[in-house]
């Protein structure tokens, strides 16, 4: 957008991540792809070193500090805070245990789905968007089934699919416990992601 409004020169970026491998839940290859992109449109990289805090001009981490005029950060999900006030079982990270059919372990037709819930699978596995989709399935037909007196047998798939938008070209990325794909950058997948946008926004408005 920057480089759209002829304004790119004007503005230093810095991508900085506690982790080394940002984004590596997309997998290897979505890693070394994002990291790529970035070099190629001239943004630095601080990765690796926790965080130490921020100030009104300044990035802190341990691995050394860089000063800043706005800073966007996002910090790790816990919990709702309205779990607290309940004794429905938590992760070590806040949120409600559940097993692969999306029940809450030891309660009686309650289910969760999507980044309320910690369920079992891979450490790659996503809370939102997709994933958050199957699961809400399989607890939607596993409370059918127990309010019929059926078995609650359904379980979900994990699949993470995104397409990671630059604007005006898109890069696709899908993983499975089998495979990992990644396509590059095409005008294709940013099309692709506005129209199943718009498409959303008629569904659900």
């Amino acid at each position: 957008m920057l480089r759209q409004q002829g304004r790119r020169d004007k503005f230093k970026l810095v991508f900085f991540s506690p982790a080394d491998k940002p984004g590596n839940r997309l997998g290897e290859k979505a890693v070394k792809g994002l990291l790529d992109e970035m070099q190629k449109r001239g943004i630095e990289t601080h990765l690796g070193h926790k965080m130490k805090g921020f100030e009104a001009d300044k990035v802190k981490t341990e691995g050394g500090e860089f000063a800043a005029d706005l800073i966007l950060f996002m910090p790790g999900m816990t919990g709702n805070l309205w779990f607290d006030n309940t004794t429905l079982p938590r992760s070590a990270g806040g949120l409600l245990k559940a097993n692969q059919h999306c029940k809450v372990e030891g309660f009686d037709k309650v289910y969760v789905a999507g980044d309320s819930g910690s369920f079992p699978g891979p450490d790659w596995m996503p809370k939102q968007a997709h994933m958050a989709d199957l699961q809400a399935e399989a607890a939607a037909k596993n409370v059918l089934a127990e309010l019929n007196g059926s078995t609650a047998d359904a379980t979900f798939k994990i699949e993470l699919m995104c397409i990671v938008d630059s604007n005006n070209k898109g890069m696709l990325v899908s993983r499975t416990e089998q495979k990992n794909l990644m396509l590059p950058n095409s005008r294709v997948f940013h099309w692709a992601k506005r129209g199943f946008e718009w498409w959303y926004l008629r569904q659900y408005r």
